[in-house]
């Protein structure tokens, strides 16, 4: 009984996201194709963000290249086991998950921690810890006169 609730609870939650869901998509789509990448703090300022890498760590994990995850964004075999865990408790126990709120409070010092540590190890020579030239910033500073 508890799977045909929590297919009814993920149908919802679609009807009730698709919006969200689709403008995602259409972000990530025309992002990629103006930029190259999806990140808005590399669009931006060409900078890295501490996310920077968990697309690519996210299929090579998909792809079984575990290597390749862990050079992409270690965080990813931490966020795969939680999003695994929220998925369970929301739509196979219909509960409610237990220390999610603090178990996402780690993850996040953890990123920190690690874009700290990868960013004074790895920028800029090291991909995904990059300077991306193609930058808003960087295509406007020429107009500004400053000084």
């Amino acid at each position: 009984m508890k799977i045909k609730e929590g297919f009814l609870q993920l149908k919802q939650d679609i009807k009730e996201c698709y919006k969200g869901i689709l403008a995602v998509i259409a972000y990530i789509f025309i992002s990629n194709i103006l930029f190259g990448t999806v990140c808005t703090l590399v669009i931006v300022t060409g900078i890295p963000c501490p996310a920077c890498g968990l697309t690519r760590a996210g299929f090579s994990l998909l792809t079984l290249r575990f290597a390749d995850a862990w050079n992409y964004n270690c965080i990813i075999f931490l966020i795969v086991p939680l999003l695994i865990y929220w998925f369970v408790c929301r739509y196979l126990f219909c509960c409610k998950c237990r220390g999610f709120k603090a178990l996402l409070v780690i993850l996040f010092i953890c990123m920190i921690v690690l874009y700290v540590y990868r960013m004074t190890h790895y920028y800029p020579n090291h991909e995904p810890m990059i300077y991306h030239e193609r930058n808003l910033l960087h295509l406007i500073l020429p107009f500004l006169k400053i000084g």
